[in-house]
C-alpha cells in the first residue's frame, strides 16, 4: 500500500472547497501550479489563491518550492479578479515572513536565502531603535563588534539598512537607520 504524504492529506480535506465542479488529484494540481505551460496553470492558479488560505496554499507547495516559485506565482495571477490579487498580497506576505521572518511593506528586496536568527535579530534592533552606532547595537544585542559589522554590511548589500558616518565625541562612528 502506497504512503500518503502530508500534503496529499490536506489536499483531500480542501480540494473540494477549492474545486467544488470536480475532483481533482493532488499530482495534477501539483503540476498545474508548478508548471507555467500547462494548459490549466493560470486558472487553477487563480482559483486556488482565491479560496485557498495563504498559509494551506504554502504547505501544499511546500515552504522551499513556494520561496522557489513565488517570484513567477507572482506574475501569473490574474490582475482583474480581485480575490485572487487580495491573495497575492497575503502570498507576498508569507513570502517575507518566510525569508526574514517578519513581514515588510512593498518593497522589492532581493534575498537569496532566508535571513540567520542573528541577522534579524540585528535588523530588528536597529529598526527599533534609529541613530544609533555599530558599538550600541552590539552592545545591546550581545554580539561582538565584528559579528554585528559583518552583519550590517550584509543588510545594507540587501538594501534595508543604511550606514552614514557621522563624529561623535570627536571619533569617527557609523550611524545606522532602517530604509
Amino acid at each position: 500500500m502506497a504512503r500518503i504524504s502530508s500534503r496529499e492529506i490536506l489536499w483531500n480535506t480542501m480540494s473540494r472547497t477549492c474545486f467544488q465542479d470536480r475532483v481533482m488529484p493532488y499530482a495534477y494540481w501539483f503540476k498545474a501550479i508548478n508548471d507555467r505551460d500547462h494548459h490549466e496553470h493560470k486558472q487553477i492558479l487563480d482559483q486556488s489563491i482565491s479560496m485557498l488560505t495563504g498559509s494551506d496554499f504554502v504547505q501544499l507547495i511546500g515552504e522551499k518550492k513556494f520561496l522557489g516559485v513565488w517570484k513567477d506565482i507572482r506574475d501569473d495571477v490574474n490582475p482583474n479578479r480581485t480575490s485572487a490579487m487580495q491573495g497575492k498580497v497575503i502570498l507576498d506576505g508569507l513570502w517575507s515572513s518566510l525569508m526574514t521572518g517578519f513581514a515588510f511593506g512593498s518593497r522589492n528586496i532581493n534575498i537569496d536565502k532566508p535571513m540567520s536568527r542573528q541577522l534579524k535579530v540585528t535588523y530588528l534592533d536597529i529598526c527599533q531603535n534609529s541613530a544609533r552606532n555599530i558599538y550600541q547595537v552590539a552592545r545591546d544585542i550581545n554580539r561582538p563588534y565584528n559579528r554585528v559589522y559583518a552583519d550590517v554590511k550584509r543588510l545594507q548589500e540587501i538594501g534595508l539598512i543604511k550606514a552614514l558616518s557621522s563624529i561623535q565625541a570627536g571619533r569617527k562612528v557609523t550611524i545606522l537607520s532602517a530604509t
